[in-house]
């Protein structure tokens, strides 16, 4: 099911970057805000189901935080960095985190008035831990390393409004690791300021991953605010 709205809201936001640009950016391209992100799970780690009696992870929030610079010099990489904080505690002492820092490097191929599109790369670093008592494996096990990640994302404004939409897919399909990202919000804007609204799905499947393995899903809404330049 989770899957199924996954794809409906990037077509949707492929067909909406048909008018728009950049819902948080200002004048000269610099933003940078914070965002509280309330999530569900869904799924298994470590052949624990996290819903189930060994595990039972439950609704959590956590905080996001991002940079970014999406200046106009030819040929130069825009910048955007971020942080995610992504810890639940579960039955016991059972602890998952999968806190993760993001640097991505894009660029803008279309520089239209009233549509923003961007396409990039993201490096993700993990810097967490799987604490799992009742798995038979290791209890304590460290999840550490870096992937590489497609970025995609489109932004529209509604003409005459301070309101505007934005999607973003970030994604590693291949090999044995598969990570999906996605997000979609609506943007208010006021002159340095802006405030946004979304929803966010975060699928991680990994297969011995820093000797971790998991097939899960993080998902729900998420608000925030931030400064533009």
């Amino acid at each position: 099911m989770r899957r199924t709205l996954l794809s409906g809201f990037t077509a949707a936001a492929l067909v909406l970057g048909a008018g728009a640009a950049h819902a948080t950016g200002g004048i000269m391209g610099i933003s940078g805000g914070a965002n509280l992100w309330f999530h569900d799970p869904e799924g298994e780690i470590l052949g624990e189901d996290v819903e189930g009696d060994g595990i039972d992870l439950d609704s959590d929030r956590d905080w996001n935080l991002w940079f970014e610079w999406d200046h106009i010099l030819p040929g130069v990489p825009s910048v955007r960095l971020e942080q995610t904080n992504l810890e639940q505690e579960g039955t016991g002492s059972t602890v998952v985190n999968l806190d993760h820092t993001d640097l991505t490097l894009f660029w803008s191929p279309l520089p239209l008035p009233m549509v923003g599109i961007d396409v990039g790369v993201t490096a993700r670093h993990f810097d967490g831990e799987v604490r799992t008592p009742q798995a038979q494996v290791d209890p304590d096990t460290s999840l550490s390393g870096t992937l590489p990640m497609f970025f995609g994302r489109v932004g529209v404004d509604i003409p005459g409004s301070r309101i505007g939409f934005e999607g973003s897919l970030q994604t590693l399909p291949v090999g044995d690791h598969s990570i999906t990202d996605f997000r979609a919000h609506l943007v208010y804007r006021r002159w340095y300021t802006g405030a946004m609204l979304g929803y966010r799905e975060f699928s991680v499947d990994m297969d011995d991953f820093s000797d971790v393995t998991l097939d899960v899903d993080f998902s729900g809404p998420y608000a925030g605010a931030f400064l533009r330049f």
